[in-house]
């Protein structure tokens, strides 16, 4: 249970707290899949979503199958006051505390469901006054993909006919992004190398990315500044969509390279997203900024 505390809220300026999540989770690779398609849809798109809508007997089956586990998933702000216990368990072979905290969400099931509805499909919203409602072929829409999307994010909890039949109706769509043999692709010549080239990752790169973070842990009080620039000047320049879309591109390239949930939780996410997050603003962004942003990536493959 949240006793009391509340998820953070999934946004598109928070596509690195968002890829954080989706890194840690066994689906979260597609769960980036059904996110990377609602932030590109258009209206033919939605139309086509929509057709495929189940209807509202076999949803309402659906959210009550999925009700206990998606207000069960454990929360960050549960998880961080036992951070110190943890280390002293895990320095002693004990793992289940170090576990707990691999596994604890800064959002959840719900906050998924808002991102994909109110962020990510902010145009199909119409406004009278304070009334705002959401197109009706949109609205179909929003629950096709929302299933999908959940199905992905609840997977370790859900049996998996019930995965199979939320996810139905978003692969008969055809709207499904490139299986794991396909390019990963923003159109932006940097990111889709730098995608590239981590998907590509075998263990020797692997270790080599675990060993400079490591390195790198001293100086990680200049990360977050250097993320805010970044952030901050993705939103001047009207591309944190585009941002967001690449924050999940990396999740999936995260996953192809094997990285796993041990990893993210220990810095090589956060590393990986730094990177990803200056190469998509690398034109606005200062120097300074820039190099601690791209540190680990220059070190990891200036040494591979």
């Amino acid at each position: 249970m949240r006793d009391g505390s509340e998820p953070v809220a999934y946004t598109v300026i928070g596509g690195p707290a968002l890829g954080f999540d989706l890194a840690r989770l066994p689906g979260g690779h597609q769960v980036a899949d059904v996110l990377r398609v609602a932030l590109a849809a258009g209206p033919d798109d939605l139309e086509r979503l929509a057709d495929c809508h189940p209807g509202a007997g076999d949803r309402e089956e659906w959210r009550r199958a999925c009700a206990e586990p998606a207000t069960g998933t454990p929360a960050m702000s549960d998880a961080l006051p036992l951070a110190g216990a943890a280390l002293e368990e895990a320095a002693a072979g004990e793992t289940a505390l170090l576990r707990r905290l691999e596994t604890s969400l800064l959002g959840d099931a719900r906050a998924l469901d808002r991102l994909l509805r109110r962020d990510l499909l902010d145009w199909t919203w119409l406004h009278s006054g304070s009334i705002a409602v959401q197109d009706p072929v949109a609205s179909l829409a929003a629950d096709v993909l929302t299933d999908a999307a959940t199905s992905a994010y609840l997977r370790e909890d859900l049996p998996a006919e019930l995965r199979r039949a939320m996810a139905g109706p978003f692969v008969r769509a055809g709207l499904a992004a490139a299986d794991e043999h396909d390019e990963i692709s923003l159109g932006l010549p940097d990111v889709d190398a730098r995608l590239a080239t981590l998907a590509g990752a075998d263990a020797e790169v692997r270790a080599t990315w675990r060993r400079v973070v490591d390195e790198l842990r001293a100086h990680t009080a200049q990360w977050a500044p250097a993320m805010h620039q970044a952030t901050w000047a993705l939103s001047l320049a009207d591309r944190l969509r585009v941002a967001c879309d690449a924050q999940l591109a990396a999740v999936i390239a995260f996953q192809r390279a094997d990285f796993g949930a041990r990893d993210a939780s220990y810095g090589v996410w956060n590393a990986w997203s730094g990177v990803v997050q200056a190469s998509t603003v690398s034109d606005l962004l200062s120097a300074d900024d820039a190099d601690v942003l791209l540190r680990p990536w220059r070190a990891v493959y200036d040494r591979s």
